[in-house]
């Protein structure tokens, strides 16, 4: 029985939920002839939105409950979740703006639809049960599907939000069939009712695990089902490629480390390894040769996904510290890198070099801000003090070293080197390159860059002193 008690304990959700359908009323309510002032407003109440929801999910950090009749449960790791995936969506929202208005597809809807994909993503974060799970996580898919084709009337942008569905529904599939092989051996979806029951040793019990293991490796981009990542990324509207590949992944492996502690899946860990070294090795050896750089990073996306991975060989405290912070770091990094792309692809007249690393071509000169704003984010991507990133990738191998998987920390911190080229390469092109004749040309991107330099700030404040995320992060398990 749903009590108003679970309603006050769950208000971030409840916020996010009522705001996703305030926007799409305001967007169906308001007339045409006033839909510049419409999509101003709509803007400035998700910004408020969000924030407030921000602000609620610090008051859960030290709550333990399970509400709505088993369903969702509040805890430290689902509230610092939360907290990131909703921060990760402020800055999503700020930067978004300024692009969409260049690109002519200032839709109301596209709010909504962000605010639809966040209630998802925080829905499993927060589930205690698996067809919570399945809701939250079909809901992000299918606000990702049409976000990635929301440039209409580009044929890459089409493609890529096709390519997307069809393999999503595809792993679907994979997801329920597992479903029903838990349900049927345990007779519940409830994953307190599950871990009583222990039914460790059954065979379609443990297959019914691996399937669904099998849909969280396609969600966050791990090998081998990594292919559909490039394509999408690259045809997605560069605001919404930013968002999927930082506060999307980060949702599916923040489910993925409630998943693995709570059904105790510790008896992998070879197997885990083994992902993890080949996601590493595909991502940054193909990432090497890119020339689109929403493809390289794509590419480095997958890599990432491998070293977060290494943190789920043998989950224990520690290791889920080390996740969790290594995910907070990346929602900043990435993000903030894929804004900068936003804008330089605005900025760019020659529209055969958007996107190229020709493009970015004596941007240090042209825009000293911008530059210098993606040179930060690339050095955290690489893993170079004082940025969090570097914390992330130190924390996560030393995961490793703790068990003593020594060398699958060798093998990540080889691959991280090989990481740095393709990053100090876009580094070199910035900075020491002279740029070509008319290449840039001059737009409005204020809450852009305000969205990048928040990105770059939180960076630093977190390379410098950690002890600000690790003091919440601690209180995890």
């Amino acid at each position: 029985m749903i009590k108003f008690s679970d309603f006050v304990n769950t208000l971030p959700l409840v916020i996010v939920a009522a705001a996703a359908l305030i926007i799409m009323l305001m967007e169906t309510v308001f007339p045409i002839s006033r839909k510049k002032s419409t999509e101003i407003l709509i803007f400035y109440f998700s910004l408020a939105a969000l924030a407030v929801a921000i602000a609620f999910s610090f008051f859960d950090i030290a709550k333990i409950l399970i509400l709505y009749g088993g369903f969702i449960r509040v805890n430290t790791l689902s509230s610092v979740l939360n907290i990131a995936l909703i921060g990760g969506m402020f800055i999503t929202v700020l930067s978004s703006r300024n692009y969409l208005e260049q690109e002519g597809i200032d839709h109301g809807e596209y709010y909504s639809l962000l605010f639809f994909s966040l209630l998802g993503m925080m829905l499993m974060a927060q589930a205690n049960d698996l067809i919570i799970l399945f809701v939250g996580l079909e809901l992000m898919s299918i606000c990702f599907y049409i976000l990635a084709g929301f440039m209409r009337k580009k044929t890459e942008s089409n493609e890529s939000a096709l390519k997307y569905l069809l393999l999503g529904s595809f792993i679907t599939g994979f997801f329920l069939l597992g479903i029903a092989f838990i349900y049927g051996y345990t007779g519940s979806t409830n994953y307190t009712t599950i871990s009583l029951a222990n039914p460790n040793k059954e065979t379609f019990y443990l297959l019914g695990l691996t399937l669904v293991f099998i849909s969280f490796v396609f969600k966050t981009g791990s090998f081998p089902l990594q292919m559909w990542i490039p394509d999408v990324y690259q045809g997605a509207p560069t605001v919404v490629t930013g968002m999927m590949s930082s506060v999307g992944k980060t949702a599916a492996f923040g489910a993925l480390l409630a998943f693995f502690s709570i059904f105790s899946m510790t008896t992998i860990p070879m197997v885990i390894a083994i992902i993890a070294i080949l996601t590493m090795l595909y991502g940054n050896v193909v990432a090497l040769v890119q020339t689109n750089i929403k493809r390289l990073l794509a590419y480095s996306s997958i890599a990432h996904a491998g070293y977060i991975m290494v943190g789920f060989i043998i989950i224990n405290p520690f290791s889920q510290h080390a996740i969790v912070f290594y995910l907070i770091s990346y929602i900043l990094m990435q993000l903030g890198a894929f804004i900068i792309i936003g804008m330089v692809e605005e900025k760019t007249s020659d529209h055969s070099t958007r996107n190229t690393l020709e493009s970015y071509k004596g941007l240090g000169k042209m825009n000293p801000g911008l530059a210098l704003l993606m040179t930060i984010f690339l050095f955290s991507l690489a893993g170079i003090p004082p940025f969090a990133g570097f914390w992330g990738k130190y924390y996560i191998f030393l995961s490793a070293i703790q068990i003593n998987y020594i060398w699958v920390a060798i093998v990540g911190i080889l691959f991280s080197l090989v990481g740095v080229y393709y990053y100090i390469k876009i580094i070199l092109y910035m900075w020491f390159y002279e740029p070509a004749a008319g290449a840039f040309t001059e737009t409005k991107s204020n809450f852009s860059f305000a969205a990048a330099v928040i990105s770059a700030i939180g960076l630093f404040a977190f390379g410098i002193y950690p002890e600000l995320i690790l003091k919440y992060i601690r209180n995890i398990f």
